[in-house]
């Protein structure tokens, strides 16, 4: 596991050249300063912030290391839209026309990853594996820090998003590959050997780290709340209420999502052209990010690399007729001579096409929203008791007004209210997050949604995962690599 360690080293941390005006809010990158050590980073607190803003500042634009190698962190970090594009080519979401024209995601369209073509797992790996030892670097600093002048609330304010981080990085592996080490130490000699963990054990690891992180943190946001990129007691919630709904406990899934739910001072669910806004309060937590590339300019890195990039028939053949997001979300491709017309995911607005170097950033990258916690909670409901089946319906119906189509009658059949929920999740969030890839996998569906593409076949069910670095393995042979590679 040595390979985990890229921009915060057990000796210290290293600040990606963020400064702040006062603890609570995020600037852009300036020029990089100089690591230094943990007992200086948790002396106080605007130490400590600047360390906490580094945090967030990987896990949308990257570290050193990567901003002078890519420049494109939209296809190259699981929490910039790596898992959007990887997850969303895997499943029947994303795709190319031609395919044999389409290099970029070809394996993961095709289900013709191999341990010689991994397509993008291994940055998918690294990148999550990246943020969750920033994570462990700030827990571990503020539990050994004496220091007077870093305050108790800073401490927990510090402490509540690190684990919160460190729960979504798991949350995608443990998704993705299922047989990931689980390593809650900046300690090599912690890290080095650890064995394959039982998606089991990371689940509750998630779900302990996210219970510890809401006692913790605030109900509200910096700056009046026009701001959401700094993670609070709500964004926890909703990542234990997807938790709970993906380890089966509906009870506490529909609990944790109907109270941010009941939110409504802050939250709202907005007109389809806001929800991507910086200022959508549907929004629950965002990303922010830099504007200094003049490749990316002021589009989010998702919104970028999104860019002509096809929706599948599939995907486009689902949408009702008269939803008006397929009209509010999706964008023409022109036909030319090399390239087919199709349709593109358009949620962001500001994208390759039209961003401008040092331009507003009208967007920033939301990392989850309102509409899921309605969804949470309607599934949740109706897996609770089908007693519960007219409050489900109301739950779809607020998502599908929004879209502008007709109720759903209380009337559905028990099977046709499961059938609307698995449609509505797979429509609202389509191309978010890779949530149609992990939602066919725990409900089951996915061989056989797969083994109807043509392009997928021959399908085999061991691609539903993707296997663990060969690198790794190597470094540590307590590994075990998944079934088929």
């Amino acid at each position: 596991m040595k390979r985990i360690a890229f921009n915060i080293s057990a000796a210290g941390v290293l600040l990606s050249g963020l400064l702040v005006t006062g603890c609570n809010k995020m600037l852009d990158i300036k020029d990089p300063v100089n690591s230094i050590t943990t007992n200086q980073v948790f002396q106080t607190d605007d130490q400590a912030s600047i360390a906490l803003n580094g945090l967030y500042s990987y896990l949308i634009n990257g570290g050193e290391l990567e901003a002078s190698s890519i420049g494109q962190p939209g296809n190259d970090l699981y929490s910039a839209g790596a898992i959007t594009l990887a997850a969303g080519h895997s499943a029947d979401e994303l795709y190319h026309p031609s395919l044999s024209g389409e290099d970029l995601y070809y394996v993961e369209t095709a289900a013709r990853i191999t341990l010689l073509k991994l397509g993008y797992s291994t940055k998918l790996w690294k990148s999550a594996y990246k943020g969750i030892f920033n994570a462990n670097a700030l827990i571990e600093g503020v539990k050994a820090s004496t220091s007077k002048e870093f305050t108790e609330a800073y401490r927990k304010r510090v402490l509540g998003e690190a684990l919160a981080v460190r729960a979504m990085g798991y949350f995608y592996l443990v998704n993705l590959f299922e047989k990931i080490p689980l390593a809650l130490s900046i300690d090599y000699n912690d890290t080095q050997k650890l064995p394959s963990a039982s998606p089991d054990v990371v689940y509750q690891q998630i779900i302990n780290d996210l219970e510890e992180a809401s006692g913790y943190l605030s109900e509200n946001y910096d700056g009046n709340n026009t701001e959401r990129i700094r993670i609070n007691k709500w964004y926890v919630k909703g990542m234990l209420a997807r938790s709970y709904l993906f380890t089966k406990n509906y009870e506490k899934a529909w609990q944790y999502a109907n109270d941010v739910i009941s939110q409504t001072g802050l939250f709202q669910l907005e007109s389809l052209n806001n929800v991507f806004s910086r200022s959508s309060r549907e929004v629950i937590f965002q990303l922010k990010q830099i504007n200094i590339s003049q490749i990316r300019g002021n589009a989010t890195p998702e919104g970028f690399a999104l860019t002509g990039r096809y929706l599948t028939p599939q995907l486009l053949n689902a949408f009702e007729a008269g939803d008006n997001r397929k009209t509010a979300w999706t964008a023409v491709i022109p036909g030319g001579t090399y390239t087919p017309a199709g349709f593109a995911p358009a949620k962001y607005k500001i994208n390759a096409n039209n961003k401008v170097f040092g331009g507003d950033r009208s967007e920033y990258y939301v990392v989850m929203r309102l509409a899921e916690m309605y969804l949470i909670r309607a599934e949740a409901n109706m897996l609770r008791g089908a007693a519960n089946k007219n409050s489900v319906i109301d739950d779809l119906n607020a998502i599908r007004k929004r879209a502008g189509l007709n109720n759903l009658p209380y009337t559905l059949t028990d099977q046709q209210v499961t059938d609307a929920i698995a449609r509505e999740r797979r429509i609202e969030l389509f191309a978010e997050w890779g949530h149609r890839w992990l939602d066919l996998k725990r409900t089951n569906k996915a061989t056989a949604v797969f083994s109807e593409i043509a392009y997928k076949q021959p399908w085999s069910q061991h691609q539903l995962l993707y296997p663990i670095p060969p690198d790794e393995i190597r470094l540590d042979n307590q590994l075990s690599q998944n079934i088929g590679y």
